[in-house]
């Protein structure tokens, strides 16, 4: 039997476009490999999409503005929600002529790559519901949990799963009394304090805030990226401690420690240092994979099992599938561990731990696509229609 056609989603309406592109191309070039056919779907930053193998090319993206006119064998497409129509609906004028036949364009299994919102936070993933379609990753529920850190903290703290304390402001509240919560903030915490938008990641908008002056600046920021900001004790003598989960069924990978190039790992950590591993392993490309980073995490067998297990832990509890990264703070003098966030959608799908368990790229992916396809025939066995007779007379 031949390998299933598989979709990869890429880029998205976020502020993680970027990161996005990168991780999707990644994510094509190890399906590649693995032997599946690819259908990829870009969305553009204003949440139009395309699909087509013409979008294999990463100076397409180098621009600002996407341009699909003159792109050869790339359509401007939707997917219906509509689970009869098993194909992603054509637009007219763009991959052709208004006379051309249009293409039939469908896939097997949906792969989104897309990070933040309307790609991470449970939107698409109820798209893919709808139309009735396999897909990898984690559903509606765990995605929107996920994504959302304030959330995130109240199901892991019914789990027994230690986290940082904090107090949310949405953009409301804050416009109304900024002065209010201000105090409240300094009632509870001393300075400095960590300022984050709620529901983004790629540390977007994170700040440490050593006053009120730059508390309200970093606010600011934040609420002009996402509708609520949190705010947390800053900690201090920690470092970062990451680990991956894969499943159903749940394994942990390796753990890593990330470097940064200050107290706080920042965005450019992260995309643009264009690190090499420092374990075991050979240099990686770019995105999450290129930031500098200890491999095997040199924490210890005891606190690495206690990582592991959280992890798992959590992913349980949010009820996450395919492969996510849980990011914890350890704090080296009290030893302390705080649980940080869950990512359901990692920057390169977390593949480089993987590779340290032995199991390459290809066959991560490999592995992600049959989760989703397992899952999908199980949810068949679920009953949608229940005659009861209430409109007859």
């Amino acid at each position: 039997m031949s390998n299933p056609t598989v979709a990869v989603l890429f880029g998205g309406r976020s502020v993680e476009h970027e990161v996005s592109v990168i991780s999707g191309h990644q994510a094509m070039d190890a399906l590649d490999q693995a032997g599946y056919p690819i259908l990829p779907i870009y969305i553009t930053k204003q949440g139009d999409w395309y699909a087509g193998e013409g979008l294999r090319n990463l100076d397409l993206y180098r621009e600002q503005t996407f341009h699909a006119a003159g792109l050869k064998n790339v359509y401007r497409v939707s997917l219906s929600p509509d689970r009869s129509v098993r194909q992603l609906v054509v637009h007219p004028g763009v991959g052709g002529g208004l006379l051309q036949k249009s293409p039939k364009l469908w896939a097997d299994v949906f792969f989104p790559v897309l990070h933040g919102t309307h790609g991470e936070d449970g939107c698409l993933q109820g798209l893919f519901e709808l139309a009735d379609v396999p897909y990898v990753g984690s559903d509606v529920l765990a995605s929107a949990v996920g994504i959302d850190k304030v959330r995130t903290k109240l199901v892991l703290d019914q789990a027994g799963i230690p986290t940082l304390d904090c107090l949310e402001v949405s953009r409301t509240e804050w416009a109304d009394d900024a002065a209010a919560f201000a105090t409240r903030v300094e009632a509870k915490y001393r300075y400095p304090v960590m300022v984050k938008p709620v529901c983004l990641g790629s540390s977007i908008g994170v700040s440490n805030c050593p006053d009120r002056a730059a508390l309200h600046e970093a606010i600011d920021l934040a609420l002009e990226l996402d509708g609520r900001a949190m705010v947390e004790e800053a900690l201090t003598d920690f470092v970062e401690i990451n680990c991956s989960v894969l499943g159903p069924p749940e394994r942990a990978s390796a753990c890593e420690q990330p470097v940064a190039s200050a107290s706080v790992l920042s965005f450019d950590d992260k995309y643009k240092r264009g690190g090499k591993k420092l374990g075991r392993g050979q240099a990686q490309s770019a995105g999450m994979a290129g930031q500098a980073r200890l491999v095997p995490a040199p924490i210890g067998e005891a606190l690495t099992r206690q990582v592991q297990q959280l992890a798992v832990s959590a992913f349980r509890a949010i009820g996450a599938s395919g492969v996510v990264r849980v990011d914890f703070l350890y704090q080296q003098k009290s030893r302390r561990l705080f649980l940080n966030e869950i990512n359901t959608l990692p920057g390169s799908l977390a593949y480089y731990l993987w590779e340290e368990e032995g199991l390459r790229f290809d066959q991560l992916v490999s592995t992600l696509v049959q989760i989703a396809l397992d899952r999908h025939e199980r949810q068949r066995a679920t009953v949608y229609s229940f005659s009861a007779n209430l409109l007859t007379r």
